[in-house]
């Protein structure tokens, strides 16, 4: 099958930056078979984009797409009493309860221009053949992409841990015919994992080829603790056990420091940053630009909705071209052109896809947003690549393909019933505030 984009305004990267310029783009079946000023294409259908931006779609590098359901609920907490109140919702969320709050959470990507996220989930789907099979299942029912870990926590030998890393890598299988999942390990945390367990895991990652990703020196108080038990920082520990041997996604990095920098450049560790998230926590800011200067691949993620409250990849891209200036007293720093590739290129890089995804080029895949540019936050278009990162608010998407698929058009959804997912949902908080107040 074939689609051809005609009339559109194309957002290209090489190595030389971005550029935007007249152009179609002819896809065949899930790749990028040619982009042209002008192509002719009898066999194809026609998707008209004038008026409109066709760029790739975005890369959320790190969230939990499952915490939909924490949306606008544990709001202005310490980092640690957070932690707390949303375990103790998590607790008592099944294996369907994970699809759908998933699903919820797709939706918001798709209409807000984003194709691919990194997740740390809580549940493994179990079996293929069941009606609702948790992220995985909820990912592959859409039509999307992702990349999936279950977040793991523990000691190698306990009971606990054994059953959840079982349950991973059981999942990994279930699905390994889809081409629109990879999985990794999701180990959480320094403080949550204990060394064995991360040493057993990063084993794992060598046995499967596969990467993993973990949340490092996201606190103040994670500083302090592994600190205090350990003798170094968080980033330095886990290099010690051997972590960076493998591909690493490492969330947040806030508090990273000079030799924490060099340790991640050396060791090709990509940093998801979440500037929405570290804000609201009260978790500060982290040295991006000594990220970029240092060469270390810096992508971002919205982080879940517990701690972002929404998974708008154009307000996170605004949020760091904004904060970090602000925080460095450096208006030349962190600059448009740097965060969009953040959240494109970068991100493609750091799941293992670097020039399939995040690129629009011949032979790449077809994961591509169109953006209606006639609305007043566009006009006049005297820089778009600006525009994107200080105007955009993510509603101005209008079409949505992945893997060459339609997924919105016109802004209605063509593969999920909505409805069925917000009642889904509501359901869901309302069963799980029943059982909170029952155990008061």
């Amino acid at each position: 099958m074939k689609t051809l984009i005609k009339n559109g305004l194309a957002l290209l990267w090489d190595e030389a930056g971005w550029r935007y310029e007249k152009a179609d783009v002819l896809i065949d079946g899930n790749r990028i078979a040619r982009v042209a000023p002008s192509i002719g294409a009898e066999d194809a259908s026609v998707i008209d984009a004038a008026g409109k931006l066709v760029m790739p779609g975005l890369i959320n590098a790190h969230t939990h797409a499952y915490m939909t359901i924490h949306r606008n609920y544990a709001d202005d907490l310490a980092f640690f009493d957070w932690l707390d109140k949303v375990q103790q919702v998590e607790d008592g969320m099944t294996e369907e309860d994970v699809y759908w709050t998933t699903m919820l959470a797709i939706v918001e990507m798709l209409k807000t221009g984003t194709t691919c996220f990194v997740d740390m989930t809580i549940k493994s789907a179990k079996e293929l053949s069941g009606p609702r099979s948790a992220a995985a299942g909820a990912v592959r029912d859409a039509g999307f992409r992702a990349v999936i870990s279950r977040g793991l926590a523990g000691v190698s030998d306990s009971d606990e841990s054994i059953m959840k890393y079982g349950q991973a890598v059981r999942e990994m299988e279930l699905f390994a015919g889809e081409s629109r999942l990879q999985f990794i390990h999701g180990p959480h945390a320094p403080y949550s994992c204990m060394a064995d367990y991360l040493q057993k895991l990063t084993r794992s990652c060598r046995e499967h080829g596969i990467g993993q990703t973990i949340h490092l020196s996201e606190s103040q108080a994670e500083m302090e603790g592994v600190a205090k038990e350990h003798g170094t920082t968080p980033i330095q520990y886990v290099d010690s056990l051997g972590v960076f041997d493998v591909p690493v996604i490492a969330a947040h990095c806030v508090h990273a420091t000079d030799e924490d920098i060099r340790i991640m450049a050396e060791k090709h560790v990509s940093v998801a940053i979440n500037p929405k998230s570290n804000m609201k926590l009260g978790n500060g800011f982290a040295p991006v630009q000594k990220f970029l200067d240092a060469g270390v691949n810096v992508c971002m993620g919205t982080d879940g909705c517990g701690s972002n409250n929404c998974l708008n990849m154009f307000q996170e891209m605004n949020a760091a071209a904004l904060v970090y200036k602000g925080a460095e007293r450096q208006a030349q720093c962190v600059g448009a052109s740097d965060v969009l590739k953040m959240a494109t290129v970068n991100g493609a890089k750091a799941i293992g896809r670097e020039g399939e995804l995040g690129v629009i080029r011949e032979g790449a895949i077809a994961d591509l947003i169109l953006l209606d540019l006639n609305v007043p936050q566009f006009i006049p278009a005297n820089n778009i690549i600006s525009g994107l990162v200080y105007s955009s608010t993510g509603g101005e998407v209008d079409t949505v393909l992945v893997d060459g698929k339609v997924l919105m058009e016109n802004r209605r959804l063509t593969t999920i019933d909505e409805k069925e997912v917000y009642e889904a949902c509501r359901k869901i908080a309302e069963r799980l505030q029943m059982a909170r107040a029952e155990s008061i």
